[in-house]
């Protein structure tokens, strides 16, 4: 192939590669602490597309506790960001806690401050996940690390499937087959 048909085909396929799926996982709890802080073990609610992934959402599985996170710099962290908390560990996705729904309880739950981090490697389907909470402290300018929580992958959530868009079956004289699949209404008779 030439390179300017790769150009093209690549010029092709980056709306489709830039799409971003909702994916749902879920983990079991599978240390003492991990049982502790979430023991029927969290659901990760994401946006994947082939470049990247993007969590938007954690659940507790079997609880009805639920948080919203947004990705961020480790520069939030201070000097050395996550590095300088966690060392050479693989995690290296940070996302702050936010307050929507139980955000607060959360981030007091894991680490007693008003501003709390979840830092984790790739999320892929069958591997297990290491989360690490992390805060930032503003008496020493540095983050510290709170929590280390390990689970190990349940499965994969379904995702319900988007109804198709049907014919009105309002009008009498419309000559579509009766919709009865989709719930609508079936006519009969004859047209007056």
């Amino acid at each position: 192939m030439t390179r300017k048909a790769l150009l093209a085909a690549a010029l092709l396929l980056a709306p489709v590669a830039a799409q971003a799926a909702t994916r749902i996982y879920s983990y079991d709890s599978v240390t003492p602490i991990t049982q502790k802080m979430t023991e029927g073990g969290l659901t990760f609610v994401f946006e994947k597309s082939l470049f990247s992934t993007r969590v938007t959402k954690l659940v507790e599985t079997h609880d009805i506790g639920s948080a919203e996170v947004k990705p961020v710099s480790d520069a939030v962290l201070g000097r050395g960001g996550l590095a300088a908390v966690l060392g050479p560990a693989p995690e290296r996705d940070l996302y702050e806690i936010t307050d929507q729904n139980d955000g607060k309880a959360l981030k007091r739950a894991l680490c007693h401050t008003e501003r709390a981090f979840l830092a984790f490697g790739p999320i892929r389907n069958g591997e297990n996940l290491r989360v690490h909470a992390v805060a930032f402290d503003p008496e020493t300018g540095k983050g510290r690390l709170c929590v280390t929580l390990d689970y190990a992958f349940h499965g994969q959530w379904a995702l319900p499937v988007a109804p198709m868009a049907q014919p009105d079956r309002s009008d009498p004289y419309n000559d579509a087959p009766n919709n009865t699949l989709a719930g609508g209404p079936v006519i009969t008779g004859t047209p007056h």
